[in-house]
């Protein structure tokens, strides 16, 4: 089978890079080589974006560097690195659209600033092969977050974590806990489908055929709000659309805890002059039922309810 994990990178995450990176490499030790792995991974330097003329730091500095970071997996996994450097608006959406291709069978979409032990990465694949669904998502735990809405990914070591606090909770708190305490690994189905793409694996049939990104989304916008509705009115219309949850395996921000005030972005963002352009996901969630009607036309057409 063929996974691939995709990255979109803005300047400002080049750090968080490296801490992806590193544990991709670690995680790297505990794979079979019965699978292949490939690495997609988009630095986004539109000019739309950010003005090169009247920054401080240049293009080349941040293209450099990401350059001599991929040192760290060379020869470990096939990897492809490709640089926007366009004036056209341009975004995770329109990167989720380039990485398809025939041969990938499971796709999986990896935040640089997310916290990942370096088994998940194995343990995603090996249970996406207990999966017979047609069409599914596996998601990985995570601690508590803000609503209720995300209680049922959360990890029971932080479910006793009141929602308002949920931004104090320390990175390496959750790493030390998953190191000293023994995890047992299950598979769980869930109630709901609930997913932000932060370290999610989608099979090829849910990822092109259900929930297939539009020619005419570009820039950021919320395809995962989009998905879900989506995804979960076709399983209630009977389609065979399931949402896993690995237990025993958390994920989540680095920005939280010490580091919530600016992570490891804010002191790159002051060297950089970002232009007044419009709130792209604003624009994306006022044109969301649009886009829905659009979703729930196709899974018609596709008579997959």
């Amino acid at each position: 089978m063929q996974y691939k994990v995709f990255t979109h990178l803005m300047p400002w995450d080049i750090d968080y890079a490296l801490l992806m990176l590193n544990q991709l490499k670690k995680s790297s030790y505990y794979l079979t080589g019965e699978d292949k792995i490939k690495l997609d991974i988009k630095l986004n330097l539109s000019s739309y974006i950010i003005d090169w003329e009247n920054s401080k730091l240049p293009k080349e500095f941040f293209i450099n560097k990401f350059s001599q970071l991929l040192k760290i997996i060379d020869g470990v996994y096939d990897h492809r690195f490709t640089v926007y450097q366009g004036d056209k608006i341009y975004g995770h959406l329109d990167s989720q659209k380039e990485v398809i291709d025939k041969e990938t069978d499971f796709y999986i979409g990896l935040c640089p600033d997310m916290y990942f032990s370096e088994h998940l990465l194995a343990l995603m694949i090996e249970s996406s092969k207990q999966i017979n669904n047609k069409y599914f998502i596996l998601t990985p735990e995570i601690s508590k977050l803000w609503d209720v809405t995300w209680d049922e990914l959360t990890a029971s070591e932080w479910s006793h974590v009141n929602h308002k606090d949920w931004n104090k909770v320390d990175v390496f708190d959750i790493r030390s806990k998953m190191k000293t305490k023994d995890q047992s690994i299950t598979l769980d189905n869930a109630n709901k489908i609930k997913f932000a793409g932060w370290f999610d694996m989608w099979n090829k049939a849910f990822y092109e055929e259900l929930v297939p990104l539009h020619n005419n989304w570009h820039g950021y916008g919320p395809w995962d709000w989009y998905s879900m509705m989506v995804a979960e009115f076709a399983q209630v219309k009977g389609a065979d659309v399931q949402q896993y949850i690995l237990r025993g395996q958390t994920i989540f921000e680095y920005s939280v805890g010490p580091l919530v005030t600016g992570g490891f972005s804010s002191y790159y963002k002051d060297f950089l002059k970002l232009r007044d352009i419009p709130n792209q996901r604003k624009t994306f969630e006022s044109n969301m039922k649009e886009y829905i009607n659009i979703g729930l036309k196709h899974l018609q057409e596709k008579n997959i309810i």
